[in-house]
């Protein structure tokens, strides 16, 4: 049988749908981006009408350790940490961090934050 998504396209996708299905259970209206590449993955509207752009990420963490350039360490097994892109900046996208049953929204400062505390 062929494989027609590879691992990490299914993890990815997995992560998305959750995102989705926590926001349309937090009264949301949400939006997909139809292309399979882009800076945005949701288009969401609050239940006060607040509109977000969503990238939605997989939590994941480093596989080996690493020295940085200013020669601090990132040690194997700790979580990478995203930001937006530049160009994702210029449009207020906010990444939304999927660790299976939980969800974080960086930048922490974005009002779609106050809707995910619990």
């Amino acid at each position: 049988m062929k494989n027609f998504l590879n691992k990490k396209h299914l993890v990815g996708s997995t992560s998305e749908y959750s995102a989705t299905i926590k926001l349309l259970e937090l009264g949301f209206l949400v939006f997909k981006n139809v292309s399979s590449h882009g800076i945005i993955d949701l288009m969401a509207i609050s239940p006060n009408n607040e509109t977000f752009r969503i990238d939605v990420k997989t939590a994941s963490k480093r596989i080996s350790s690493i020295k940085t350039s200013n020669g601090s360490y990132r040690r194997s097994g700790e979580m990478i940490y995203r930001v937006p892109t530049k160009e994702q900046k210029i449009y207020n996208v906010v990444l939304m961090i999927v660790n299976r049953d939980k969800f974080k929204i960086i930048p922490t400062r974005s009002k779609l934050a106050k809707w995910l505390k619990t």
